[in-house]
């Protein structure tokens, strides 16, 4: 059975904004834009045919991570990677800001409600403990 993840260190020009980038065999978008390149079937095999330009579409914050969605411009191929602590923190707020709505397609501005709470349909997919509101007595976990 081959390995279903290959180190491959190698530096690139990103795409979008031409920054040259220091590849480290986990290295996968540009640190600057965050744009990514449709190379790899699995994570470093560099066999995919279609090479198009994969923009940043979604952030999830977990416990210990944050994971970019990527979508290929191109075929529309979906990919989730983890970020560096190279990433530039604004852009990641910025794509967080744009919106989601889980089919990879940004959510218009002028399409999200707010709330006195905030935005509601942020891109932002955390594992949260749920909305704070008191539990009913007598319910299970």
């Amino acid at each position: 059975m081959p390995r279903r993840f290959v180190r491959t260190t190698e530096d690139f020009e990103c795409l979008v904004c031409r920054t040259p980038v220091r590849g480290n065999g986990y290295t996968n978008h540009c640190p600057c834009c965050l744009w990514s390149r449709h190379v790899d079937v699995n994570p470093g095999d560099r066999a995919a045919g279609c090479h198009g330009a994969m923009r940043p579409v979604a952030v999830e914050t977990g416990p210990h991570d944050i994971v970019l969605t990527h979508r290929c411009e191109t075929c529309g191929h979906q990919r989730r990677n983890r970020t560096s602590p190279a990433d530039d923190i604004d852009m990641i707020i910025e794509v967080s800001a744009a919106g989601w709505d889980g089919g990879g397609v940004p959510i218009p501005p002028g399409a999200r409600e707010e709330s006195e709470g905030g935005l509601r349909g942020s891109a932002v997919r955390g594992r949260d403990r749920g909305s704070g509101a008191r539990r009913r007595p007598g319910r299970p976990r």
